[in-house]
């Protein structure tokens, strides 16, 4: 199966980002027509998050993180991302449990 389209959410993002510390989607479709959302953190923003809940008060006060299905990597770039799909894409059988799927209307 290979990516058919692709959209990166921190592209649409007007001020820009920190490649090394920032969280985004991806949504893609593959070549069989299904669609797929996945969740990326760099390493360093997992470090900034917890940082941030500490002064907030958030997810008791940075003591615990939680994401859907997160994919961490070390910066965010649209040609890493695509190589993380990929090779995800081509090694794992069930990508529900990596990946949500979009359902059509």
């Amino acid at each position: 199966m290979e990516i058919k389209n692709i959209w990166f959410e921190f592209e649409a993002w007007e001020n820009g980002y920190d490649k090394d510390d920032t969280n985004s989607d991806a949504c893609f479709e593959l070549s069989d027509g299904t669609k797929w959302c996945a969740s990326f953190f760099t390493y360093r923003n997992l470090s900034s998050l917890s940082k941030k809940n500490r002064v907030t008060g958030e997810c008791l006060s940075g003591q615990y993180f939680y994401a859907d299905k997160p994919i961490f990597i070390s910066e965010m770039s649209k040609e890493l991302i695509i190589s993380v799909l990929n090779d995800i894409i081509q090694t794992e059988t069930d990508l529900t449990c990596i990946f949500t799927k979009v359902d059509e209307p």
